[in-house]
């Protein structure tokens, strides 16, 4: 009888055992299942987010190349409304025409550069003549 006991009991301990091992490796199968669905998920959502970040750089660049442009043209109009209104003052191209309207055109606050541009001249030249003209007034300090 102890005998039969005893076969019973190593037919009991590896059976439990090996149900135990079994049970174990359902879990591990279930639960990489579901580690590698969660893989795919995150994938998925990453590539869809390396899209929109893509998509979200060229509204960027083209933002900022329309910014730009926007600038240049500001920037141009800028100095082109001073050469406008140069022609009031300067109506011939002859140096008295250039040169009397020097005055008028460093009252209403243009740069030297500015003034140099509109009048075709050196900026050292119009320099020159802002100084001539301070003196003429006697403001030159």
């Amino acid at each position: 009888m102890e005998q039969v006991n005893f076969s019973l009991l190593l037919f009991i301990i590896p059976s439990a055992l090996c149900i135990l091992l079994m049970t174990w490796v359902m879990l591990v199968k279930k639960e990489n299942k579901l580690l590698a669905r969660q893989l795919t998920e995150t994938t998925v959502t990453l590539e869809l987010t390396k899209r929109q970040i893509g998509e979200l750089q060229e509204k960027y660049a083209k933002i900022n190349e329309f910014q730009n442009s926007l600038q240049v043209a500001e920037l141009t109009t800028k100095f082109q409304k001073p050469r406008l209104n140069a022609r009031n003052f300067a109506a011939d191209n002859s140096p008295v025409g250039k040169y009397s309207s020097v005055q008028s055109l460093a009252q209403q606050g243009l740069s030297i550069e500015e003034i140099a541009s509109i009048l075709a001249v050196s900026t050292h030249e119009a320099q020159q003549l802002v100084n001539l003209s301070k003196l003429a007034q006697g403001s030159l300090a």
